[in-house]
């Protein structure tokens, strides 16, 4: 059986993470917070995301008014985001291969498709945007269901902890990914299943 892949968007497929970085500093006075220098941010980078939002000392009601504000303004910079180099060959790779794949992620609907469409990325399964940065394991057991994926040979890709924690608890396997939020020693202390440092090794280990 061919195995099946379900990939995250941010700091996955788009290089997202610098100018992510530009656009939540210039957003935050209207939040009152203070804006982080690239070295914070880099501290923050090896933190978990609730950790990141203790840190920072971001209540819950404020994230729930900051992400429909972060969402709508990323609509403003996905135009200039680009694949991570060797995205593009991958997918190809896996189009010529007969492998399917799909999309998940905390970005919209409309920002998702917009890119993938302006980089002629359109053979996804399904793409499918969930409006919310905590709730990543519940999305993805709803998904799993929702689309009868194959646990025994389904690979979930990501850039965070987060990811590891939500595929380990659908029981599924992880690729993390070095080039996207979180850096690769951080990652490498969560043990995830596999950690690549180029999209191409993602190939490598699925085609064994």
């Amino acid at each position: 059986m061919k195995p099946y892949l379900l990939f995250d968007f941010d700091g996955t497929i788009a290089d997202s993470v610098k100018p992510f970085f530009k656009m939540l500093n210039e957003m935050a006075p209207s939040f009152g917070k203070d804006t982080v220098s690239w070295e914070e941010f880099e501290e923050l980078r090896t933190m978990r995301i609730p950790d990141i939002i203790k840190r920072l000392k971001i209540s819950k009601f404020q994230i729930a008014r900051a992400m429909p504000k972060i969402l709508s303004e990323y609509r403003k910079i996905v135009h200039d985001l680009d694949p991570y180099p060797g995205i593009k060959e991958l997918f190809a790779g896996l189009d010529e291969a007969g492998i399917s794949y799909a999309l998940l992620s905390s970005n919209r609907d409309e920002n998702l498709n917009y890119f993938l469409e302006q980089h002629g990325l359109k053979n996804f399964d399904w793409v499918e945007g969930t409006d919310g940065i905590l709730a990543k394991k519940r999305s993805l057991t709803r998904l799993i269901r929702k689309h009868k994926l194959d646990k025994s040979n389904l690979y979930y890709i990501g850039d965070e902890t987060r990811d590891i924690e939500a595929a380990r608890a659908c029981g599924i396997r992880i690729i993390c990914v070095t080039w996207g939020l979180h850096p690769r020693a951080h990652l490498q202390k969560h043990n995830p299943d596999f950690l690549v440092d180029t999209p191409a090794q993602i190939f490598d280990i699925i085609r064994g």
